[in-house]
């Protein structure tokens, strides 16, 4: 009888371990790139790690941006692109680290023969003035360029806080003890709550229109805060106005409650003279636009390659394309109208 149950007991122990290991190797659980909280800027992603989901790579680097290893100052004749954002630029696990936007526009760029770089300033769920805290704390890094990643939901968002971090699932500060344990708490448990009506209320945007007009202005004081920041720098912003999915397609599902809010920011930027890439004007009526999203929200790999080449394109084609010069004047400084990048007559 004891017999049996040491056998029993080592079975189940050799199965856990296989499953252990499994998780571990072919999926990356029990090793997820973990967050550090930050009292001004909300949180960061901690810094100096190297981790693999999915079989992809996400390295942070000393800035906590997800980008390799960099120094203060750009070498000389390198065109440094500044790339401020939430998790559509982050990127999300199921894409590796060289299919982010940012190293694709970089890498773009220098296939044409342009010396090229990419900094990626990002992070779940980031808002306006999470990235406008960042840019107080860290600069630009003498980038000539800063695209301004803002999503049709940022703009009713509030900034995010530290709170989260260390306390749900999905903002780890340290490792789990297994993967075993990171699937349960993190996927398979708060799955199981939603189903059956108990996980933890989300943070809503604001319903009642007074509420949603002071939530949007407070953060159009963070972003003209953030513009402000970078041209102190001598860094030119682009805005880059991000949909999502569900406000490209026809359907009952579609946000237009964002509509009046982007006309809004798309008049705050151009009054800014600042150029604006409206991403729902290039791709609503895209046959392949559903491919560009894994889940409504973020893009696919085939998704960022589509975003990349529109802002490759949009450097190259407004002369942002070179390393400034010693002059080092962009278009816009030297009195330049700010382009807009969209079809007329799109909200």
């Amino acid at each position: 009888m004891r017999r049996r149950a040491a056998l029993a007991a080592a079975a189940v122990g050799f199965a856990l371990l296989a499953v252990e290991l499994g998780l571990r190797m072919t999926i990356g659980l029990g090793d997820p790139p973990l967050f550090q909280a930050d009292e001004e800027i909300g949180y960061l992603m901690a810094p100096g790690q190297e981790v693999y989901r999915l079989g992809n790579r996400i390295a942070i680097n000393r800035f906590h941006q997800r980008s390799d290893e960099i120094t203060l100052e750009p070498e000389s004749g390198v065109l440094r692109i500044f790339f401020l954002g939430d998790s559509i630029t982050f990127g999300i696990s199921a894409v590796d680290q060289s299919e982010t936007y940012p190293e694709i526009v970089a890498e773009t760029l220098r296939r044409k023969g342009r010396q090229a770089e990419a900094l990626n300033a990002s992070a779940v769920s980031w808002g306006i003035g999470n990235e406008r805290a960042y840019v107080d704390r860290f600069g630009a890094f003498a980038s000539r360029i800063a695209i301004l990643q803002i999503s049709s939901s940022d703009l009713l968002q509030p900034t995010s806080t530290a709170e989260v971090v260390g306390v749900s699932p999905a903002y780890p500060d340290k490792k789990p003890l297994s993967a075993i344990g990171e699937l349960l708490n993190r996927y398979l448990l708060p799955r199981l709550a939603d189903v059956l009506g108990y996980s933890a209320p989300a943070r809503e945007e604001p319903v009642a229109p007074e509420a949603r007009n002071a939530r949007f202005e407070a953060n159009m004081e963070e972003f003209q805060r953030l513009v402000d920041a970078l041209h102190r720098e001598s860094v030119q912003p682009v805005v880059l106005l991000m949909p999502g999915l569900p406000e490209l397609l026809d359907t009952p599902e579609r946000l237009d409650r964002y509509v009046p809010y982007r006309r809004r920011f798309i008049a705050l930027a151009r009054q800014l003279s600042l150029p604006v890439i409206d991403i729902a004007a290039l791709w609503k009526g895209d046959p392949a636009v559903a491919s560009y999203y894994s889940d409504g929200t973020h893009l696919t790999a085939e998704g960022n390659h589509a975003l990349a080449q529109i802002l490759a394109s949009f450097l190259i084609e407004h002369g942002f394309d070179e390393a400034p010069s010693d002059e080092g004047a962009s278009p816009l400084a030297a009195g330049g109208r700010a382009p807009a990048l969209s079809r007329p007559g799109h909200d």
